[in-house]
């Protein structure tokens, strides 16, 4: 009988590892919530940055930034988080526009220390370029 339990517990911690695991290690941004990282240029019709409701910055594939700030994006590795988002931080939000997504927009909200909102989950900013970083090469 102690055999069995013995195997019975062992199986759902390795259970839980395998199910908990994927969910909070660090994983590339684009590859996680746009598309590949081979045809992010096909799918992206363009990026919005806003800042309190104003517009920071719009880019479509035409401007000349607009690349250097796919090659930002690709450089994101996030990681979940348990952390709440610091209220005092600024908070900025992007705007993907995709046609390759059900619903065609993907938005989130980053604040400038890298604490992500998406789809109602926290994640954090592991590295990459900040936020700050990328409203300067849109501009």
């Amino acid at each position: 009988m102690k055999k069995f339990i013995i195997w019975a517990v062992g199986f759902w911690v390795l259970a839980g590892i395998f199910i908990i695991y994927p969910e909070y290690k660090t994983r590339n941004f684009v590859d996680s919530f746009i598309t590949s990282e081979d045809n992010v240029e096909e799918v992206i019709q363009g990026i919005s940055i806003r800042k309190d409701g104003a517009i920071l910055a719009t880019l479509k594939p035409t401007d000349e930034q607009f690349d250097e700030l796919l090659t930002a994006l690709r450089s994101w590795e996030i990681k979940k988080t348990s952390k709440d988002k610091d209220p005092n931080q600024e908070t900025y939000e992007l705007t993907i526009m995709n046609d390759a997504l059900q619903y065609g927009n993907f938005q989130l909200s980053i604040t400038e220390d890298g604490m992500m909102d998406i789809r109602g989950s926290e994640y954090e900013l592991v590295s990459g370029s900040s936020i700050e970083e990328i409203v300067k090469v849109a501009k």
